[in-house]
């Protein structure tokens, strides 16, 4: 029955996210790449929900909270941050993607600052983090396929499988695909998690979804305080908000963020999404105390079995049916984002790195394909290579790509700065997270814990305005596209009627 049901929710959801985003349109580089900038306010919300929910929320977070207790409740406070943030920053990313036909995030830059190298470097950075983020993805999908159908078969056999699933899904409907099947993934996913966490306290041997906490308490006294259960460095307090402040940074820095961003139909459809996403974020909370059962029900589960804590968890403790149904969710959590990842990567590609050397390749949809079938191989063998946990690679994820947050802030704030000082700012920033020595010269004068994407972006910004002050500044046309346009006008506004319409 579980094996079933996932497959009939996955394969049915991909059909049908495939058939509505395909039917009644030509498709063509627009189209594809940012579903035509016509996603209302439904559409878009569960787009950027997708974005948001993904593998690491659904198998990271419950396994930072089974490794260590308190350190993985930094979820709750992520998507808050976040959408605090691109209540401002989105309809700026918006305003100049809809005024200039911009597709990438690096189309941006080179707009941005009239420099199509930049806009190049930005795309090359952008890749290696959406590579990153994909593996984060496929890792998870491995896992949930592997908790269904048996650990008999190697990881890499699901790893494959994964990739072929995520190709043929972008390869047909792009963006709209991923927003039409996401409608799915979000109702399914929130639906089973309230099924397992009603059950969860029964399946813990424990009285009442409180009695969880109770129990808990008892087994692991430092379980709800930092640094957590084992009490490292690693995840203390100087860790933990370090992390926090460099996620709604790094966020919108992600390319593919940029080309969500891009997919609304209008500002007033991005605001009225930034104020409610946070209600999203009171789903963590399931999470979390599925994972305290777990760490209760599976007391035995060895640290490599962690990322799949909550997958045993429901293999061992609930029905077939619940299998199934979290099963084709978990699925459909990891196709979602990473279409949309791979669409991303193949689009900068196409558009900023082989365009700037021949710009008639630029706006090739052929050539776009393609390349989602190039990085799904390269993100396949990034997890067959890697046993890192989830929590680790998205760490990386977050300390690489808000090397890029300064470029993007100050690109909106600060008319002066140059696309040769943003520029020697991420590359100066990227070296100390990229090269574990020079990482670990930097914060040995900083507190136990420190990610190593804070200080880099500190030294990020100094040499970007440093640099910026004694270059020559961009054009007055350059700057508009980020400056320019900035105050919102009265349809832009959200207020509570609009936010009941």
């Amino acid at each position: 029955m579980a094996l079933i049901l996932a497959f009939v929710i996955a394969v049915g959801s991909i059909v049908w996210g495939t058939v509505a985003a395909a039917r009644g349109r030509t498709m063509n580089m627009q189209e594809w790449s940012v579903g035509g900038r016509r996603f209302g306010t439904w559409l878009f919300w569960f787009l950027l929900v997708g974005e948001t929910f993904t593998t690491f929320a659904l198998l990271g977070a419950s396994q930072a909270v089974f490794s260590n207790g308190a350190p993985g409740y930094y979820v709750l406070g992520t998507v808050v941050l976040t959408a605090t943030v691109g209540y401002w920053l989105v309809p700026k990313i918006w305003r100049a993607g809809k005024s200039r036909g911009l597709v990438t995030m690096a189309d941006y830059f080179s707009s941005r600052f009239d420099a199509p190298w930049f806009g190049a470097l930005i795309a090359v950075f952008g890749i290696v983090a959406l590579l990153l983020y994909t593996q984060v993805q496929l890792t998870g999908l491995s896992l949930i396929l592997a908790s269904l159908f048996g650990s008999g078969v190697p990881s890499l056999a699901y790893v494959v499988a994964g990739g072929a699933l995520v190709a043929l899904f972008v390869l047909v409907g792009g963006m709209r695909s991923a927003a039409f099947t996401a409608i799915v993934k979000d109702i399914l996913l929130i639906l089973i998690l309230l099924v397992i966490a009603v059950g969860a306290a029964n399946a813990a041997g424990v009285h009442g979804l409180l009695g969880i906490f109770d129990a808990v308490k008892q087994t692991h006294p430092n379980g709800a305080t930092l640094p957590g259960i084992h009490g490292a460095a690693a995840t203390n307090t100087w860790w933990w908000m370090s992390f926090l402040l460099l996620t709604p940074l790094g966020t919108f820095a992600l390319p593919h963020m940029f080309q969500v961003s891009y997919s609304a139909k209008d500002v007033a459809t991005i605001r009225r999404n930034q104020v409610i996403q946070p209600l999203y974020s009171l789903f963590y909370v399931l999470i979390v105390m599925i994972a305290l059962a777990a760490l209760l029900a599976l007391p035995k589960l060895t640290d490599k079995q962690a990322n799949a804590s909550l997958l045993i968890f429901v293999r061992e403790k609930y029905p077939d049916w619940v299998i199934g149904l979290l099963g084709g969710a978990g699925i459909l959590v990891a196709l979602v984002p990473t279409a949309v990842l791979i669409l991303t990567a193949s689009s900068l590609l196409t558009r900023n790195i082989i365009g700037a050397v021949s710009p008639r390749w630029a706006s090739s949809l052929t050539l776009t394909r393609i390349g989602v079938l190039v990085f799904t191989a390269l993100s396949v063998l990034l997890v067959a290579h890697s046993n890192a946990k989830l929590l680790s690679i998205m760490s990386n994820v977050y300390s690489a790509v808000g090397q890029l947050a300064p470029a993007l802030f100050f690109s909106m704030m600060w008319r002066r700065v140059t696309a040769v000082g943003l520029a020697a700012g991420a590359i100066c920033g990227g070296l100390i997270v990229g090269v574990p020595s020079l990482g670990s010269f930097v914060t040995a004068a900083l507190p136990p814990g420190t990610v190593v994407g804070l200080p880099a972006l500190v030294v990020n910004i100094v040499v970007a305005v440093a640099v910026s002050l004694v270059t020559r500044p961009p054009s007055d046309l350059a700057a508009d596209v980020g400056i320019g346009n900035s105050a919102p006008t009265e349809p832009d506004l959200v207020t509570a009627d609009s936010l009941t319409r």
